[in-house]
């Protein structure tokens, strides 16, 4: 490919993120933006009209996923490379990404430091995956079976080490018990503690107490450590009027308060290279009140604050509310992340231990 103008189309549905991504591009005198898409169906058009070198893409679109559209824009315009710029960490999905043809994936918390070094990579006619990624998917993709199709050839890394899905995650837990529940709660907030780091809970007033009452237990003082801002928490149903309109979230609103809360807690922790580890039952009053999208756009919002502050989060649904698969999954459908999303709920149908609690994580593969 040509460096005397290199033709770049930019595809994503967050307009912020978009700004940031061409500023990026135009620090390089061989790279033109030639236009910026919000919507997949759109994308798929653009390309087969502008037919651009490169595509930078994202996965979760409105009106076709990332994808797909990868998947089409190969037969529309074959000479195209699509370089994929997403959130999503998780094994099958990147793997999926890079077997449409994909020249790469760089995920989107690692752009600052590895968005210049995959463009080169990808211009000079090779391969990038990033760095957090690159050992999960060379052993997977080397493997037989379906992702033979995503073996991946000459590949540029760098950037920062990676990070396990504990140091910045989301995870989704199903359950039937709510001891068990709480009492994964009670570890994950009492490690974080003990360790340096600062927690965050937003929860219902039952769950509460059994969480307090755990911490006690533990020989935590609960009152010593929500003083010292080491330890949040909030109720859910007032965090929730906070931000919520009556057409669901507002993505600004959320995005003010949360941000600001979860800043705060990093603000507290006393571990160097430490984390903040929220658990959120936000979700969950939304999927009560059959607010099924509210919910999904939740879960979208979360996954866009932790792209400028980094934290682990850990959303619970009770496993009951999941009873009408074929609702659930239309909500899904039509939902941001609609493939990790839908991953997920196979999964909880189909692995979901016998007393009913199961976890799913869009940050690596499903355990």
């Amino acid at each position: 490919m040509s460096t005397a103008s290199v033709r770049v189309l930019v595809v994503d549905d967050y307009r912020p993120w978009r700004r940031h991504i061409c500023s990026v591009l135009r620090t390089r005198t061989d790279i033109q933006v030639i236009a910026e898409i919000s919507d997949g169906l759109e994308a798929v058009q653009k390309a087969q009209e502008l037919r651009p070198d490169l595509i930078l893409l994202d996965i979760g679109l409105p009106s076709l996923s990332g994808l797909e559209v990868a998947r089409r824009i190969r037969e529309l315009s074959p000479k195209s490379k699509v370089l994929f710029i997403s959130q999503e960490t998780s094994t099958d999905i990147v793997l999926g990404a890079l077997a449409t043809g994909a020249a790469g994936y760089v995920v989107k918390a690692d752009a600052s430091g590895e968005l210049r070094t995959a463009l080169s990579a990808v211009l000079r006619g090779e391969k990038y995956v990033s760095t957090r990624l690159a050992d999960r998917i060379f052993t997977n993709a080397s493997g037989t079976g379906s992702h033979r199709d995503a073996s991946i050839g000459t590949v540029a890394t760098a950037g920062p080490p990676r990070r396990s899905a504990r140091e910045l995650g989301h995870v989704v837990h199903f359950y039937t018990d709510d001891g068990v529940l709480l009492d994964r709660l009670s570890s994950l907030i009492g490690d974080s503690l003990r360790a340096g780091e600062s927690a965050v809970a937003v929860m219902t007033g039952s769950h509460r107490s059994g969480l307090e009452k755990r911490l006690i237990a533990q020989g935590f003082v609960v009152n010593e450590a929500i003083n010292n801002g080491r330890l949040a928490i909030y109720d859910a149903d007032r965090a929730l009027s906070l931000f919520m309109d009556a057409a669901g979230p507002s993505r600004d609103r959320f995005l003010l308060q949360f941000g600001e809360i979860v800043r705060k807690a990093r603000a507290t922790v006393t571990a160097k290279n430490r984390r903040v580890a929220i658990f959120g039952e936000m979700v969950a009053v939304l999927w009560a009140r059959e607010q099924y999208d509210a919910a999904i756009r939740l879960e979208g919002l979360w996954n866009e604050l932790a792209l400028t502050c980094p934290f682990y989060l850990c959303c619970a649904y009770p496993a009951n509310g999941f009873q009408r698969p074929q609702r659930v999954i239309l909500s899904l459908r039509f939902a941001p992340n609609t493939l990790t999303w839908f991953l997920c709920f196979e999964f909880f149908l189909t692995h979901t231990s016998a007393n009913g609690n199961g976890t799913c994580t869009t940050s690596s593969s499903c355990p």
